[in-house]
């Protein structure tokens, strides 16, 4: 989609003001493309386990008080849900359950559930619903919950059931702490991932990889996850990939698990490619107890022209008209952009260039700010609210998510390119309550 650059504005907001990429790295697994077979070096050698720090809380929190006669508890974003049956309790006990940041770094999203010290009499049964998270790039199958204990280490949760048409996953546990899902196998491009989708822009190459983190015990109702750097040739035997379309150029890197995926040089909209990979072998067993020997797991590939400002609601993606930015050294970046449907997205970054940004007031250092103007009548929206609208919590709310710069031009013709996710909320949330969850990504040069 052609899309025409402009000076860009300053919105009444834009003033002086005074202004990370952590990544979880998964097993690397060794096999050939089609006719080579994947030798294992150490298939016995066990790997460290899989340790990380807990994440810090990102979103509201649900509370209740459930005593003998049981209840039900559900996130506020309705992602995970936990079923008290009678009896697992003697007394009213708070529960609670928040949203926390994904230390893991994959597409799931994590949650604390407590109280954490509590020994239930009957197990809880949690349903963590992800009809609103991409699957693509990993099979549903194969996903599993799992917790971290109170030295960051993880486990599987062994006795998960899927539910592929309800996109559910379900368990039964007595173990209160950080929970999300994690993926046996799943492919990964370092980076480019929104919303399930690898984003790229035409002439640019992209390499995707092959992880797997094999479960060890299928018996037990938990097992660790391990470190992922045991060469699992024991278990992949033999792997086929392939892309449709046919457009660009795929690559496969024999015996090292990758390939390399070559966008075409000139597109004159937005395409999109489907690398596909078949995995044979011993891959254990799914997440409805069926022993697996072969699965596929898609990744679809978005390739835009030279320039975009693209945004995702509700599933649908809808590019901008025009855009623009400016970077100031020790200031930070505003960028607007322009849709057909009236929408004007105006985002701001204090005190930084490039990396994560997280949600907070015009002008905090480190910060983002996004703001929102629709067409006439439906009014503005930005990323906080009154936590409490009774007036008794004087502190605000601001949006999970975070807005990541991946660069900004320090001259004419060098590239703005980033991506967010956000929560905004209307002007007067306590009158007139309204909230929209976006995301986003762009890339364009700097015309100034």
């Amino acid at each position: 989609m052609k899309s025409k650059k402009t000076t860009p504005r300053k919105p009444s907001l834009w003033r002086a003001f005074s202004l990370s990429f952590s990544a979880l790295c998964v097993l690397l697994i060794c096999f050939s493309c089609e006719r080579n077979n994947i030798n294992s070096q150490n298939p016995d050698t066990p790997s460290p386990p899989l340790r990380l720090p807990h994440g810090q809380p990102i979103g509201e929190i649900a509370t209740a008080q459930i005593g003998k006669e049981g209840g039900i508890l559900t996130s506020k974003d309705g992602t995970i849900t936990m079923e008290i049956p009678a009896g697992a309790v003697d007394a009213a006990t708070t529960f609670s359950v928040q949203e926390v940041e994904n230390v893991l770094k994959s597409r799931s999203k994590s949650f604390r559930l407590l109280p954490e010290n509590v020994d239930f009499k009957k197990p809880v049964t949690l349903i963590y619903h992800y009809d609103k998270i991409s699957m693509e790039g990993t099979n549903p199958d194969m996903l599993f919950l799992a917790y971290q204990d109170k030295g960051g280490n993880f486990y599987w949760a062994n006795k998960t059931k899927g539910n592929r048409q309800n996109k559910t996953l379900t368990v039964q546990t007595s173990h209160f702490s950080d929970w999300t899902f994690y993926s046996q196998y799943d492919l990964y491009s370092e980076n480019k991932l929104l919303n399930g989708e690898i984003s790229l822009v035409q002439g640019e190459e992209i390499a995707i990889e092959l992880k797997a983190t094999p479960q060890d015990n299928f018996e037990g109702e938990y097992s660790q996850i391990q470190l992922p750097e045991v060469n699992y040739g024991n278990v992949i035997k033999k792997t086929v990939w392939d892309y449709s379309p046919k457009i660009g150029k795929l690559i496969v890197n024999a015996g090292e698990g990758s390939i390399v995926y070559e966008a075409p040089a000139k597109v004159d909209k937005v395409e999109r490619v489907y690398i596909n990979v078949t995995i044979n072998g011993n891959l254990g067993k799914d997440n409805l107890g069926n022993v697996v020997q072969q699965m596929q797991i898609r990744q679809p590939v978005v390739i835009n022209p030279e320039g975009y400002f693209i945004i995702s609601e509700n599933g649908s993606e809808m590019s901008a008209l025009d855009f623009s930015g400016e970077f100031i050294q020790l200031v930070g970046s505003q960028l607007v952009a322009h849709f057909p449907n009236g929408y004007i997205l105006s985002l701001y970054t204090y005190d930084g260039s490039v990396g994560g940004f997280k949600y907070n007031l015009h002008g905090t250092p480190g910060a983002a700010v996004i703001e929102l103007t629709q067409s006439e009548g439906k009014g503005g929206m930005i990323v906080m609210r009154p936590k409490d609208c009774s007036g008794k919590d004087p502190e605000l709310y601001f949006s999970p998510g975070a807005l990541n710069m991946k660069a900004v031009p320090n001259r004419k013709g060098e590239y703005f390119e980033g991506e967010f996710t956000v929560t905004l909320f209307s002007f007067g949330y306590c009158q007139k309550p309204s909230s929209k969850n976006l995301s986003g990504k762009f890339r364009f040069k700097n015309t100034i």
